[in-house]
């Protein structure tokens, strides 16, 4: 029986994505709660056509159109780095978990269904948790894109 997934032959870009990936989403979810950024989300949101960003408040222009741009192009990024996080989080898992399966006389694609279950129970008992700060996030990043096509 052949292992599900070995660590060892990753290149180390991976590792370094890895130990990098982390601190590149903490930054993207900074840039998005960035003062000047989320008034400047907020103003050009909620009055469609008027694409004047400095308005009445102290708020710099370069500093909230830099801060948009930066955001709409880093989003991407920000997903395939999350997405390449959970799946090596998953991979983890189901490493951890697969002996167990086999102890038990299941086969490996049993695993998965078991890592799937316990990941679903647990996102479901912690979502007071991490719901409300999820949807704002998303209110924000769909607010940033629509504010061009307003």
């Amino acid at each position: 029986m052949t292992p599900m997934f070995n660590l060892l032959p990753w290149r180390w870009t991976h590792w370094v994505l890895l130990l990098v990936g982390p601190l590149f989403v903490v930054t993207y979810v900074s840039l998005l709660s960035w003062g000047p950024t989320d008034e400047a989300i907020q103003r050009l949101a909620g009055q469609p056509g008027q694409h004047d960003v400095s308005g009445n408040s102290s708020i710099p222009r370069a500093e909230a159109i830099l801060g948009l741009v930066s955001l709409l192009l880093l989003t991407p990024f920000v997903g395939m780095v999350s997405l390449f996080l959970l799946l090596f989080a998953m991979v983890i898992l189901a490493m951890t978990i697969g002996p167990l399966v086999r102890v038990l006389g299941l086969p490996d694609w049993a695993s998965i269904l078991l890592l799937g279950a316990i990941l679903s129970g647990v996102l479901y008992g912690k979502s007071e948790m991490w719901l409300p700060s999820s949807l704002w996030a998303l209110d924000r990043l769909a607010s940033a894109y629509l504010i061009p096509f307003l």
